[in-house]
């Protein structure tokens, strides 16, 4: 297992040019749409940003100018998603998402230059706080919308680029941004339209509609969702939190080091489940929490195929619950692998049925009333998000070939998101943050696997 740490050692300047306001090049409607319950999640009201390196082009493509060739694949892509060019709002009064759709309106796109080589800074294995020249800035609106969208193109000396989005989560889920961007590849390809229509039906996942989509909800009680308020009562304490010295690595696990862990534990268990469960207990572990207090694993799990009638094909809003497991500190520490494994296990399966999708939807309407908003945590929880089936390796050659990178920025303040991510070679890449003065020691305990 390796690590890609994620500290700076030869810092560049990028010189970002004037946004443009790149618009739908077709008429678009004019509308407010809403969004669905799941979209309305207040915990989820982020701009996810991804940056995607691409190496230079070989000598045989003819790409003189890639910012140009994705500004107009972008508008293209922004007739079917218009949507994404829209002006995102929150409500005074029932705290829910509005989205206000005009032909006026687009998506703020900056073409950017870098003053080195790519390989110079190893293609950002090794980067951390200079990612964020890579990613458009946050554009606060006098209005009081936002924009849900923006894409910067950054173009290096040797001739590569990073292609960077930032792209609001209330609007689209791992699948949904995942949708898009194969789509904007595919429209800088040459396609003249997107291999998949994208859907927008956000009614499908609604409280209101719920009793449909779900389809007959057998009797009897429900499966409790952990109770957060409880958890967070007696959440477990760090002497190593709070504090902003906090630092952000992506480690490399190989198919090797999977099938080692997976000999600890008896029966069939999933890469996901055996991984989850050792990241988890080695974070613990790492920031030394305290025993008697709680520490909380959540993780997405997909209801797409589940709903009946099923989403439609091309639908890119939200359609995840969150399967949570609540151990105490102690508890967690000095369990077997195989414990941990099968209450991740547990939680999956009782997150696919109807009845937590119900209540999932029911405590997010609860959540709304209460105007939460999204805060940071002190590392005792730990949610996980799993990328490696959202075809992110699936390359579409625009000229480029494949990328050599695909790096999620998560905020230091949300310490808690682990995400874990393909990796070309077979195994899992997983990116955590963790106290500086922690890193070492989370490491240690993963190594511990072999």
């Amino acid at each position: 297992m390796g690590s890609q740490g994620m500290s700076s050692s030869s810092p560049f300047v990028v010189k970002r040019s004037q946004v443009v306001i790149v618009k739908p090049s077709k008429a678009t409607p004019e509308v407010s749409l809403s969004l669905s319950t799941f979209d309305n999640d207040p915990y989820l009201e982020t701009l996810a940003k991804t940056i995607y390196v691409y190496a230079p082009p070989s000598p045989n493509e003819n790409v003189h100018d890639p910012a140009s060739l994705f500004q107009q694949a972008l508008s293209h892509a922004l007739v079917d998603y218009y949507p994404l060019a829209g002006k995102l709002h929150r409500g005074s009064d029932d705290h829910r998402l509005e989205l206000r759709c005009s032909p006026v309106e687009g998506v703020p796109f900056v073409r950017a230059t870098a003053d080195c080589t790519l390989s110079s800074l190893n293609y950002l294995e090794d980067m951390d706080a200079d990612l964020y020249q890579l990613v458009p800035s946050d554009v606060a609106e006098p209005t009081g919308g936002y924009n849900p969208l923006a894409l910067q193109i950054t173009l290096f000396t040797c001739g590569g680029i990073t292609l960077a989005t930032a792209l609001s989560h209330s609007l689209c889920d791992g699948f949904g941004a995942s949708q898009f961007f194969k789509a904007l590849t595919e429209l800088a390809a040459g396609k003249t339209q997107p291999s998949i229509i994208p859907v927008w039906d956000r009614h499908c996942l609604t409280s209101n509609n719920l009793s449909i989509n779900v389809g007959q909800v057998e009797d009897g009680q429900a499966p409790k969702l952990v109770d957060f308020g409880e958890a967070c009562s007696s959440v477990a304490t760090s002497p190593y939190t709070p504090t902003n010295d906090m630092v952000c690595e992506i480690l490399n696990v190989t198919p090797e080091d999977i099938s080692q862990l997976k000999e600890k534990v008896a029966g069939e268990v999933t890469t996901l489940e055996i991984l989850a469960a050792h990241v988890w207990r080695s974070r613990c572990r790492a920031l030394k929490l305290s025993p008697d207090g709680t520490s909380l694993f959540g993780m997405a799990v997909g209801i797409r195929r589940i709903v009946d009638p099923p989403l439609p094909e091309g639908y890119y809003g939200n359609a995840f619950v969150k399967a949570n497991v609540a151990m105490k500190a102690g508890e967690l520490n000095n369990s077997p692998l195989s414990h941990v494994v099968t209450l991740i296990k547990e939680a999956k399966r009782a997150a696919l049925e109807k009845k937590y999708v119900l209540e999932q939807l029911r405590k997010i309407e609860r959540t709304l009333k209460m105007n939460v908003a999204c805060e940071g945590g002190n590392g005792a929880f730990m949610l996980l998000t799993d990328w490696r089936q959202l075809g992110l390796l699936d390359e579409v050659d625009f000229g480029y070939g494949g990328s050599l990178n695909i790096i999620p920025l998560v905020p230091k303040y949300l310490p808690d998101i682990c995400i874990f991510l393909p990796r070309k070679h077979g195994g899992v890449r997983v990116l955590v943050t963790l106290p500086k003065p922690v890193m070492d020691n989370f490491k240690e305990h993963m190594i511990s696997m072999k």
